[in-house]
């Protein structure tokens, strides 16, 4: 069992924030996603998740760290990415999934 819990705005976005002399940004991730493993065994699962609201579902493959992750009974793993505000308010559910694609999804 997977709990997931999003941060829109996090304080983690000021410390991963950098801009560069020409005020670029190279590191916009405002959106943290704590995924706590609450089951018994170890979880694979991919950096990629699912957003529901308003009838329609869309991917974000950009999550980081990148790569499948392995989260072990009672860990904590962090993911990270950039989240327009106007599609996080329309947002009512977030999917993640394991390496089997079965779905675990919190309500927003």
């Amino acid at each position: 069992m997977l709990e997931i819990k999003p941060i829109m705005n996090s304080t983690s976005e000021d410390v991963l924030s950098f801009r560069t002399c020409c005020s670029i940004r190279v590191w916009d991730q405002n959106l943290e996603i704590h995924v706590v493993n609450r089951g018994d065994k170890p979880v694979q699962v991919p950096s990629y998740c699912d957003i529901e609201g308003e009838g329609k579902t869309w991917r974000i493959h950009t999550l980081l760290p990148a790569g499948t992750h392995t989260i072990a009974p009672g860990e904590l793993k962090a993911f990270y990415c950039f989240m327009d505000e106007k599609d996080w308010n329309k947002a009512r559910r977030i999917l993640f999934y394991d390496v089997q694609g079965n779905p675990y999804a919190a309500e927003l």
